[in-house]
Parts: structure tokens; C-alpha cells; sequence
């Protein structure tokens, strides 16, 4: 028994001694910089402002004595009971979560400190990785080493979100009740503490119901600390909300899943650090707000009453700009980006892909495969039997043409076989991604990957073979205009031109019913004004789809979180529809023109289901021999 205590002495004193040792760096580090005056400050592609930096949004700085003593206690019971007795981290704080997240199944409080939540505002994105954690528990001890208490309280109330666009108690308290932060009685404090949590949910402008509930947990903890009784309490929540006649809802919280894509390439660019932004940052960036609309309304309008997710990504084809961004339906309840950290199989949006090997190795939209069940024997002697969409096969020859318009697996397998399997998974890994494994299923899209990536390799093909990575950030300067940073255009010729044009002809299939046979096809039930490329992908758990023009590009998917199977079409069909909105709204607000074949193409009209010759056919592009 002695030797056991004294192993956990020794452990307990090993692990007091790092934690001490990592206090003691964060205090010769010095103070971390909380000048007032750095900003950062995004714009869009018409040089407006659609995102500025936690401090400069705040605008009214209020010091401690101008804000009201209900609020500051409203705000230390809720957010973090023990702040006044912690150095940053509080254990009892972590026990209690613990408790009331696995036990209680309730998460109306966390376990982060207001000096964690301060340095996360001050500093850091939403990003959830253990890189970030560690940059924030850092962070924490910085902070708790060299200011007092009331320093970080007053630099947290002041720059705190309480949603519709509104940082700071002082904005805050003017918003909601047209009066200042001093001023604010209990009902006004409790209420406004309660918003932070969830600043979309918890608005009283919003949600009066919810936000009164969140009142009362308020409130609650008030009287767990000994600041109200219970009696005060009753009174708070027989009150009126005493809101204030005027207040205009004016935000758009989902341009966020933009916002913090971009802080992410600023980051890889090596401007996201203190160096820079205590400069004043202005950046530059592709961001269209009417593309960003669209993507938004789809995704909430189609995933109405469903918890399924979606994320979507908007591109110029030949620049390789990125227009838009969604990571989710709802970056209040999830700052979670689907759109460039969910990796997920991409289904037959790889297909194209194939497809373009296929041209390139002599090919042609009238080149046929027997379409039947079919069991391949691969070379490590193991057998491979896939299937198509609900079992259904044409038992006749197929074109490559009606292939890509119904998405026929048996016929991607048959040219992936017969082209090796190891050169698909080569042109993947061309375009930067390595995790590729060159196995029959491949042609199946069994990659793993998110919409970024599958975005950047159709972009190559959308832009007829050009490839440029995509990116965000066209130029940064400091407050006093010096130019930081500018972006190049790479313009690297990695694909061929002409197969690029005959696939993307090819890729028109899917919207003709004409190749709605023994197959439906995949975007038949579709029809726009214009030609476009289209193709989608689907396994047991997601649904995809790309589709592009000259003028625009535009991926999407939709799936669950937990990976559970869709069974509903509605939930199936987001992708397709978001897709179709981007691709309807560019045709209004462009002159949108279809490519035109090289010198060394060939126009031939031919029946599709066939392949023969046929001058009231489909005319597709051949190369001339």
C-alpha cells in the first residue's frame, strides 16, 4: 500500500511540477497583445466589407464600472462559477460537465473557462483539432499569468457575440433594450448573459420561448452562487422582456463557414499571427454574396424538419476562384466545415475522371461495353462482383455516352480494368491527393475525400484542362496600405484540352432523358435554359453532385454526421437541387455560352443508345484521327 501512495505521490508531483513549468513559459513569454487597435477585416469581390475582426467590431469599449454588476454576476454564474478562484482551467467545472453531459444527457453548461472563451475571441478559429486546443490552453495561461481578473472579465464582456451581427455588452445592451450596459437591471442582465450560449437559439428576437428558459438556468445559477433568492427569480421571470421598440435583425452568420475557410488559407499563408494582424490586416477575396445566398437558401430550404447535413462550394471555372462556401446547414448550431475538413466517399463523381483516361487511351462517346452482372476476376485471384443502381442492366452493348448519363457500374469497372488500376489512382494523387488506394473499386469512387478537393480536380476539367488550386485570397495589406501578399495564377497545363472538351460535351448526358432506358437518367428530371456538366455520385450514406459551365462550377453533398443511411428522397435529392439553383441563378445574372470545339475536333450527330451515325441523333465531339 505505501509503495502505491508513494507512486501516486510521485505522479501528482511530476505532473503539479509540467503544469507549473508550462505557467512559467507563458509568463516569460510576456504579455500576449490585446492592442485595441488590430483588426482584420475581409472583403469581398467588390471590395465591401463582409467580415471584420471581434475587436474592431465591438466598436464601444466599455471598462467594468460602466457595466451593470447584475450582468457581470449573471455572466460569471453561468459561463464560469469558479472564475475568481482558478487560474484558467477549472476541474470542478470539468467534473460537473462531465456529470450533466454523460449522466443527465443536458448541455446548458460547458466546461470552458471565461478565460478559455476569451483567448479563443481573441485569437482563434472555430477549427476543432487538438492543435487548437493546445494553441488555446496556451493562450489560457498567457492570460491568466500576466492580468488580473477583472482585465480578462472586461476584456471578454466586451467582446463577446450575442448574435445579429453584435459583439460587446455596450452594443449589445443598446441593441436589445436602447440602453447602456451600466443601466442593465436583472431581467436585462440574466436575459443577455443567457444569449451567449447560443446567440441564435437563445435571442429573445428570435425565440422568446427558448430565451426565457435560458433566463431561468441564468437565474438558477444566481441562486446556486447566493446573489438573488428565489423570490427575485419568480419576479425576473413575471416581468415583461422589456425590449426595446426598434432593433433591426440584420446578419448573415453563414457567410461564417466562409469567414473561417478563409482564416484558414490566411493561416497557411503564414499571415495569421500577431506579427501581422497587430498591422491592421486587410484582405481581399473572392467572396460573392449572391452565390452565397443561393447556396444558403438551398440548403436551408431543402434540409427543412431533417437533420441531415449539407455543405456546398462554388468555383469560377479558368481562375479557380472560390464564389462561396457552406459547411453546414446552420453555422449556429454547427461551426463544423463539411465543405473542406468532412472526408467522405465520393461515389461515381469519380467517374469522370476514368472517364477522361478512357478518352485519352482512344475512347470515344460511341465506344461500348456489354452491360450485365458481372463477376471480375482481379489479379490477386480474388473475385469482384458490383452492381448496378437497383439491380438494373441493360443485358445489350452500351455507349460511353449513355454510361456517364446513367452512371452504369458495370461499365466504369470494365475501363478501369481494362486501363489498370494503378492510373486512375495516379491522376488523383496529380491533383494533391495521396490517400489513394488503386483497387478495383476505385472506379466506384471508394476515395475518400471532401468537396473541396473533388471541386479543385472537376475545376481542372471545367477549365479545359488548365489547373489552378483553388483559393480565396486574392491580395492583403496593412492599415497603411503596404501590399503583403498578392496571388498568382499558377496556369498549369496538367490535362489535355480536347479530351477535356469531348468529356464535358459527354457530361451533358445526364440532363436527357433520351438515355432513360433500363437506367434513368441521373439529372433527367432537370431541365435548364442553358448546357451544362453534370455528374452525380451517391453510396449507402451520401449523395453528391457537380455540375459546371464555362462560367461557373458548383459541388455539393449531403449526408448525416453519424454516417447513418439516407432512406428519404427529399434528403437524397439536396445535392441535385442545390446544384440546379446555382447553375439557374447564373443563367440570370450571365450570358452563359457552352464551349467550343478546337480545330482538332469533330462534330458528329450520332444515336446515343447506339453509337451509330445518325444525323437527327446527339451531336457529340470526336477527335479527328
Amino acid at each position: 500500500m505505501k509503495k502505491v501512495i508513494k507512486i501516486f505521490v510521485i505522479i501528482a508531483a511530476s505532473l503539479v511540477t509540467f503544469v507549473l513549468s508550462l505557467y512559467l513559459v507563458a509568463y516569460c513569454m510576456g504579455e500576449p497583445d490585446l492592442n485595441k487597435n488590430r483588426y482584420l477585416k475581409l472583403y469581398d469581390d467588390n471590395q465591401d466589407i463582409f467580415y471584420q475582426s471581434i475587436n474592431d467590431y465591438a466598436g464601444h469599449y466599455v471598462t467594468l464600472d460602466n457595466v451593470s454588476d447584475y450582468f457581470l454576476e449573471s455572466i460569471v454564474a453561468i459561463e464560469d462559477q469558479h472564475f475568481y478562484q482558478h487560474r484558467g482551467f477549472d476541474p470542478i467545472g470539468i467534473a460537473r460537465a462531465i456529470k450533466v453531459n454523460l449522466i443527465n444527457q443536458d448541455k446548458s453548461q460547458g466546461a470552458s473557462t471565461i478565460t478559455q472563451q476569451y483567448a479563443r475571441l481573441l485569437y482563434l478559429t472555430n477549427e476543432k483539432s487538438w492543435s487548437r486546443k493546445i494553441k488555446e490552453a496556451f493562450l489560457t495561461m498567457q492570460l491568466e499569468t500576466h492580468l488580473t481578473k477583472d482585465e480578462i472579465l472586461e476584456g471578454y464582456v466586451n467582446n463577446v457575440y450575442f448574435g445579429h451581427g453584435i459583439y460587446g455588452i455596450e452594443n449589445a445592451a443598446q441593441y436589445f433594450y436602447g440602453k447602456s450596459a451600466k443601466n442593465l437591471d436583472l431581467n436585462e442582465s440574466s436575459m443577455l448573459a443567457g444569449v451567449i450560449n447560443g446567440p441564435t437559439y437563445y435571442s429573445p428576437l428570435n425565440d422568446e420561448t427558448a430565451a426565457r428558459k435560458r433566463q431561468s438556468l441564468v437565474l438558477d445559477a444566481l441562486i446556486d452562487c447566493g446573489n438573488i433568492t428565489e423570490n427575485e427569480k419568480q419576479r425576473v421571470l413575471n416581468s415583461d422582456l422589456n425590449l426595446a421598440k426598434e432593433h433591426q435583425v440584420d446578419e448573415n452568420i453563414d457567410n461564417n463557414y466562409y469567414k473561417d475557410a478563409v482564416i484558414e488559407e490566411l493561416e497557411a499563408l503564414g499571415f495569421y499571427n500577431n506579427t501581422y494582424l497587430n498591422q491592421g490586416l486587410n484582405v481581399y477575396t473572392t467572396f460573392d454574396q449572391g452565390y452565397q445566398d443561393i447556396i444558403t437558401k438551398s440548403a436551408k430550404e431543402y434540409t427543412q424538419d431533417s437533420e441531415v447535413e449539407t455543405a456546398s462550394i462554388v468555383v469560377e471555372p479558368y481562375t479557380s476562384k472560390v464564389l462561396a462556401l457552406i459547411g453546414g446547414k446552420d453555422y449556429a448550431q454547427s461551426q463544423y466545415n463539411r465543405a473542406t475538413q468532412t472526408n467522405r466517399q465520393i461515389g461515381s463523381t469519380i467517374k469522370p475522371l476514368l472517364y477522361y483516361l478512357a478518352l485519352e487511351n482512344g475512347f470515344t462517346p460511341t465506344t461500348t461495353f456489354l452491360c450485365e452482372p458481372t463477376t471480375f476476376k482481379l489479379d490477386d485471384n480474388t473475385t469482384y462482383s458490383p452492381g448496378n443502381f437497383n439491380d438494373k442492366y441493360a443485358y445489350d452493348d452500351i455507349t460511353l455516352a449513355q454510361a456517364i448519363a446513367v452512371s452504369d457500374n458495370i461499365y466504369a469497372v470494365k475501363t478501369h480494368l481494362f486501363l489498370g488500376e494503378e492510373n486512375l489512382a495516379a491522376l488523383i494523387k496529380k491533383f494533391g491527393i495521396d490517400n489513394v488506394e488503386a483497387n478495383a473499386s476505385l472506379a466506384l469512387g471508394t476515395l475518400n475525400t471532401n468537396i473541396y478537393n473533388l471541386a479543385n480536380m472537376y475545376n481542372c476539367l471545367a477549365s479545359e484542362g488548365t489547373y489552378n488550386h483553388l483559393y480565396m485570397i486574392e491580395k492583403i495589406t496593412n492599415a497603411a496600405g503596404e501590399v503583403l501578399y498578392e496571388h498568382e495564377r499558377e496556369d498549369q497545363k496538367m490535362l489535355n484540352q480536347d479530351t477535356c472538351l469531348v468529356l464535358s460535351q459527354l457530361l451533358t448526358s445526364t440532363f436527357n432523358d433520351t438515355f432513360s432506358t433500363y437506367l434513368q437518367a441521373t439529372m433527367a428530371g432537370y431541365q435548364l435554359d442553358n448546357i451544362n456538366a453534370c455528374k452525380t455520385g451517391s453510396t449507402d450514406v451520401d449523395n453528391l453532385a457537380v455540375a459546371y459551365n464555362p462560367e461557373v462550377l458548383v459541388a455539393s453533398w449531403v449526408g448525416y454526421d453519424d454516417n447513418r443511411k439516407m432512406t428519404t428522397t427529399n434528403d437524397k435529392t439536396v445535392a441535385k437541387k442545390t446544384v440546379v439553383d446555382v447553375l439557374q441563378y447564373t443563367n440570370k445574372i450571365k450570358e452563359v455560352n457552352w464551349y467550343q470545339p478546337t480545330s482538332s475536333l469533330q462534330q458528329i450527330a450520332i444515336n446515343p443508345l447506339t453509337g451509330e451515325n445518325d444525323e437527327n441523333g446527339l451531336v457529340y465531339w470526336f477527335k479527328k484521327e
